[in-house]
């Protein structure tokens, strides 16, 4: 069936949805290739799979899948989710659709050549009526990067963030790009349209409620000439606030060869229930070894004793013996994973993969802390 726009296509198949609801449909759509016709709607691509209300599977559902079969039930992996934020660094967000607004703890630049495209994922929910039509309304995104303040009570030894005294440190306007429906969540790519500067002077890296860094809002270009810069740059100034963990992702190549890739993409969304997320390059090796859907990963949320392994593995990828083992005895969180979803956008592939045991370090409360990277420098 061929529909003028797509919104309308989408429509369409929601109303199968609603009316039929045990059955499971999937669909891509596609604008067409030329826009010779009037009213054409913006080169676009959607696709995703719409499950029934019926047959959609809740986070602590015991349906079977790769993970199950490995031990985790769905509370087992949603609960790993919460281990793995314990042992790394948060960040904030505050992401507004449609009138509405919700909280993320996950934001990543993602491919930033030909536009600048960053990915985030959250509750499905929240992007239902969501439009790939550039002119559309619900086409437009706001995320700001927040900055909470930490406090120590006077009388408690704890710490504990400052919620209603948050602040936007940068703030990005987006258009959406695709929306992927997976287990769930929503793995949503958006192009940046827009960056502009908030009040807070500072962004934090926040480790267990504490500050682990705290440092200025460090511009590569002048605040005040800032919007007329390049999209490019200002999104490059938007990205270089964040504090992001280092990691180092491994897996076995088909030919046997275990391999390694350093990366700042990784992501445990609480809205995935479950999975973790990164991104890697197409020129990379470590992609050329990567394997598909069901194959495994292992992932290491680095610490400060581990600078080393993380400089050597963003130009080589073979994983060697030894630092095999220092990443399993010295890293703060380990993470083995199966894929569970894949998808390409410019010259990035996207890796979604569900969690099927977290293992910590007998060493992690001996005073490891997280290996950090921001404004372009390992904290450390």
């Amino acid at each position: 069936m061929t529909f003028d726009r797509l919104p309308q296509a989408v429509a369409f198949l929601q109303q199968l949805v609603d009316s039929h609801p045990d059955t499971v449909y999937g669909y891509c759509a596609m604008d067409r290739a030329e826009a010779t016709w009037p009213d054409a709607p913006a080169k676009s691509l959607y696709s995703a799979n719409i499950f029934s209300p019926a047959l959609r599977s809740e986070p602590n559902s015991t349906s079977t899948s790769s993970g199950d079969e490995k031990g985790l039930s769905a509370a087992e992996r949603q609960q790993a989710v919460g281990d793995i934020g314990h042992h790394t660094v948060t960040n904030y967000y505050r992401c507004t659709f449609d009138g509405a607004e919700i909280e993320l703890d996950n934001f990543r630049g993602c491919s930033m050549q030909p536009e600048q495209v960053v990915l985030f994922v959250t509750d499905d929910e929240f992007f239902k009526r969501a439009s790939l039509v550039a002119e559309d309304p619900l086409n437009q995104v706001r995320v700001e990067l927040l900055a909470p303040r930490p406090s120590t009570s006077s009388s408690s030894s704890s710490s504990s963030l400052m919620l209603d005294e948050r602040k936007t440190g940068v703030t990005a306007d987006l258009s959406l790009k695709n929306v992927s429906v997976v287990g769930g969540c929503a793995v949503v790519q958006a192009v940046v349209t827009a960056v502009s500067l908030g009040e807070a002077e500072f962004v934090q890296a926040i480790y267990r409620d504490t500050y682990l860094a705290k440092r200025a809002v460090a511009l590569d270009v002048p605040r005040s000439k800032l919007p007329f810069y390049p999209l490019h740059k200002q999104t490059k100034t938007l990205l270089r606030q964040m504090p992001s963990a280092m990691w180092v992702v491994s897996t076995s190549a088909a030919h046997g060869e275990d391999l390694a890739m350093t990366a700042t993409s990784v992501t445990v969304p609480a809205a995935a229930r479950g999975m973790i997320c990164f991104n890697v390059a197409h020129s990379s090796a470590f992609y050329a070894g990567l394997g598909g859907v069901g194959a495994g990963v292992r992932l290491f949320a680095l610490s400060t004793r581990q600078k080393d392994i993380a400089e050597r593995y963003v130009t080589r990828a073979a994983l060697g013996k030894e630092d095999r083992t220092r990443l399993e005895e010295e890293c703060m969180v380990a993470a083995s994973c199966t894929i569970e979803h894949t998808e390409d956008v410019q010259d990035h592939h996207i890796v979604l993969t569900k969690i099927d045991g977290v293992k910590v370090p007998e060493k992690d409360e001996e005073g490891l802390m997280p290996l950090v990277w921001q404004h372009g420098k390992l904290i450390t």
